[in-house]
């Protein structure tokens, strides 16, 4: 195999920022990559510059971007002095370039060679890609869905030895993609669910919009509008139609804008499995790494009109005896926190209030709950 060298910090960036979704800043990382690298001696290295950098383009909707690095590409294999496995490298780029300008039969054939060359190499990496660019051509044909899922059990298997969480990710969405057409909907929503804890766990942005988008064609598909609507709203607000163009419109192909009619009965939505919490007007509430205020959140909201304590708070969401020195300014802060990210208005509560009794949730306001079993209140 003909394994990357240890990643230069440079490189890494590059990495960093396109799982961060801020790919122009990638481009540019990459831009500078592909000056710093040595073509002879650093030619893995160069190729993976090139690889990301083609890829930012790809997604900034610039191919034409690529071009003066793509042919630097061709040049190389027409020299016809790469190994086999260098080779597949970069006839796998080519084929995503052609592919990107509508060029199918030349992509494909370039695809087809980078499978045999990286079979014969052991490239493993390599093979998975251009596997999965080989399943990803296949996807509008439904007759041909039940071959690309082979692909995709043979890129599974590859991806246990190499592993590449990017390329796993998008195997369970491809997967994803066919079982939705194919109306297994549960199937669809398992890999789906794996796919959006994998690409949380390693901060995937774009890939976590991606399945985000893919669950919402599944409620969407199955006429379940409220989940549809969050969904396809919590997709929508990950992506930026200026940072990342061409994810925004796949998105909004998959989600139209057709929210408003779909707007919420309910004052809130709840999926205590994915942790998400929509207010009808503010929309999707971020909790990210706020967890004592989505689990604070999520006390009031589910036992509406049930008075809490001081004692009370610091028990169930600290496990803390109360102690007024140090909780005191604890809960008034955290509940302050709490009312920023719920209620439309903070000169004028309406849904964490308080009396003499103790702080509660307005037993008012309405209230989807999500559980596993889709149980409703």
């Amino acid at each position: 195999m003909n394994a990357i060298p240890k990643t230069p910090p440079l490189l890494q960036l590059a990495r960093l920022q396109v799982r961060q979704g801020d790919l122009l800043e990638a481009r540019a990382t990459t831009t500078e990559c592909l000056v710093t690298f040595n073509k002879e001696a650093e030619l893995p290295l160069w190729f993976e510059a090139a690889r990301i950098h083609l890829q930012a383009n790809i997604e900034l909707e610039n191919v034409g971007g690529a071009d003066v690095v793509m042919n630097e590409v061709l040049q190389l294999l027409s020299a016809k002095n790469l190994s086999a496995a260098n080779e597949a490298k970069a006839e796998t780029m080519l084929g995503s370039w052609l592919r990107a300008q509508g060029k199918t039969e030349e992509s494909q054939a370039y695809i087809d060679s980078a499978i045999t060359k990286a079979t014969g190499a052991r490239d493993l990496e390599t093979l998975a890609r251009a596997l999965l660019f080989s399943a990803f051509s296949l996807l509008l044909e439904p007759k041909k869905h039940n071959h690309t899922l082979l692909t995709l059990d043979k890129v599974d298997v590859l991806l246990s030895e190499a592993e590449n969480t990017e390329l796993t990710l998008t195997s369970l969405l491809l997967r994803g993609y066919i079982y939705t057409q194919s109306v297994q909907f549960d199937r669809a929503m398992d890999v789906l669910w794996r796919g959006y804890e994998l690409a949380k766990q390693h901060g995937f942005q774009l890939l976590i919009s991606s399945i985000l988008a893919q669950m919402a064609r599944v409620y969407r598909d199955q006429k379940r509008d409220e989940q549809y609507r969050i969904y396809a709203e919590l997709a929508i607000k990950g992506v930026s139609p200026i940072k990342s163009p061409r994810l925004y419109k796949f998105i909004t192909q998959v989600c139209p804008h057709d929210l408003d009619s779909l707007r919420s009965q309910y004052d809130f939505q709840v999926d205590e499995k994915s942790r998400l919490v929509l207010e009808k007007t503010k929309g999707v509430i971020n909790f990210k790494n706020q967890h004592i205020l989505l689990d604070m959140a999520l006390l009031f909201i589910k036992n509406p009109g049930q008075r809490y304590s001081k004692e009370d708070l610091v028990e169930k969401i600290w496990g803390q005896a109360y102690n007024p020195e140090l909780h005191d300014n604890l809960i008034y802060v955290s509940i302050k926190r709490l009312r920023t990210l719920l209620e439309p208005d903070l000169e004028s509560p309406r849904y964490i209030l308080r009396d003499r009794k103790g702080y509660f949730f307005n037993p008012q306001a309405t209230v989807q709950m999500k559980y596993l079993e889709e149980a409703t209140l």
